[in-house]
């Protein structure tokens, strides 16, 4: 995954959480009251409300006040684009080239401007926790405040007073997690890292809907039913093509951007249904490590992990190569993988992983214009029967247009193993008609 292009600390996308916003708003109409200052003009009193209003929907102190400045809109592209690769495990270029060997996007140029673009024009603020400060890009601000009317409002304050409550939980959620080490030690997992941030975003999102509520008469909250935010928010789901600046960046990337939100959100409402917040704070001791759990908070049992001797290392690597970096990918990947592939049962299918090792590697010496990525990647499934239906369901991805395959896919007990850029032993080749082959050994 991009690692931290767009966790907390390094850019929200409040443009992800305006979707829901703006079908929240519309619905508090009958509450907007007369517009005030520009968030601008106010932002430390803002900040500091908004921090009260967090308070009060989580139930958990800041104890001290999160300090704010803003950030002119024409620095983001540079910000963004830095941030966007410095924590990636390679060159942006031999990143994708991975993602791209694997099968998750084609490879094309200038990938990483567009997705610069994407991010840019996500962000409207961010809190974040390396320096432990809320940043606010006031020209995007007073560009939703300007959208209000559109959306019914007469306030754009309703707008952006919520959006500040949904960054102003990533500054709480940061002085209970200390983000930025945890964040580090997951640099090795893509499953991991985006299991913490749907975990971090879905209770961001939760919290931002119920501060709106708490602004709202008691006859303007009787227009949200139960199931108004998970409807709002699933809708994101589905709107891939239409999201601001996703021109040319390819489906995974953007599918990627909005997990966190879709699935996120439908976990935290899934723990809180029961037990309330005091669900989502036992989570803390221990936040979910896999995407597999947010997909399936209900589910029990213990994870069957890849034993040590199963999990690729640089002795599998073959020779004349080195190592590029590793990665586990995790249910949501795999399942996105199959959805590429062609998998019917995509989902379902993908519900079989219980863990996975990739190592990629590249070629040590290599003449000409692209040095080809290859790759080991060993996936555990639930049972034998998963693994071999995981297998086929993959092979459609590395078969070329002649009947080939550019990957060797095998299956032993539970485990599948893609390998891709390991020097193929050569078919036997027939001897011309009339002859006979030489008698083995010679």
């Amino acid at each position: 995954m991009i690692r931290d292009a767009v966790s907390p600390g390094k850019g929200r996308a409040p443009g992800r959480v305006a979707a829901v916003l703006a079908a929240a708003a519309a619905l508090a109409a009958s509450a907007a009251t007369p517009s005030a200052a520009p968030l601008s003009q106010r932002l430390p009193e803002a900040v500091t409300e908004a921090q009260k209003v967090v308070e009060k929907v989580r139930g958990v102190p800041f104890r001290g006040t999160v300090a704010s400045a803003l950030l002119p809109e024409k620095d983001l592209p540079k910000i963004l684009g830095r941030k966007l690769v410095e924590d990636l495990p390679v060159p942006f270029p031999r990143y994708a080239a991975s993602l791209a060997a694997v099968g998750f996007l084609d490879p094309e140029s200038g990938l990483e401007e567009k997705l610069t673009q994407l991010y840019t024009r996500q962000v409207a603020g961010f809190y974040d926790p390396e320096v432990k400060k809320f940043f606010i890009v006031p020209e995007r601000t007073t560009e939703a405040a300007a959208n209000a009317p559109a959306l019914g409002l007469t306030a754009g304050t309703l707008l952006e007073d919520t959006l500040l409550a949904h960054e102003l939980t990533h500054a709480l959620q940061d002085r209970r997690l200390d983000l930025v080490p945890r964040m580090k030690a997951l640099k090795d997992s893509s499953d991991a890292l985006l299991a913490l941030e749907a975990f971090l975003e879905g209770e961001a999102t939760v919290v931002m809907m119920d501060a709106l509520l708490l602004k709202l008469p008691p006859e303007t909250k009787d227009l949200f039913g139960p199931d108004t935010l998970s409807t709002m928010v699933s809708g994101l789901a589905a709107g891939t093509t239409n999201v601001e600046g996703s021109e040319g960046v390819p489906d995974f990337f953007v599918k990627e951007m909005l997990f966190p939100y879709v699935a996120g959100t439908a976990w935290i409402e899934a723990k809180r249904a029961g037990a309330g917040w005091a669900a989502i704070d036992a989570s803390y001791d221990r936040p979910p490590s896999t995407t597999a759990e947010i997909l399936h908070p209900g589910r029990a049992g213990t994870r069957a992990v890849l034993s040590p001797s199963d999990r690729p290392s640089a002795a599998d690597v073959p020779p004349g190569m080195r190592v590029l970096y590793g990665d586990t990918f995790g249910e949501w990947m795999l399942s996105t993988l199959l959805e590429r592939a062609g998998a019917a049962d995509a989902k379902a299918l993908a519900a079989e992983w219980r863990d996975d090792q990739i190592l990629f590697f590249e070629p040590k010496v290599f003449e000409g214009t692209a040095r080809p990525v290859g790759f080991i990647w060993r996936i555990r499934a639930s049972s034998p029967d998963a693994a071999r239906r995981i297998a086929a369901a993959l092979a459609p991805l590395y078969e070329r247009e002649d009947g080939r395959s550019v990957a060797a896919i095998a299956v032993a007990d539970d485990r599948v193993e893609v390998v891709r850029g390991r020097p193929q032993p050569p078919k036997p080749v027939s001897p011309p008609a009339g002859t006979s082959a030489p008698p083995a050994g010679r």
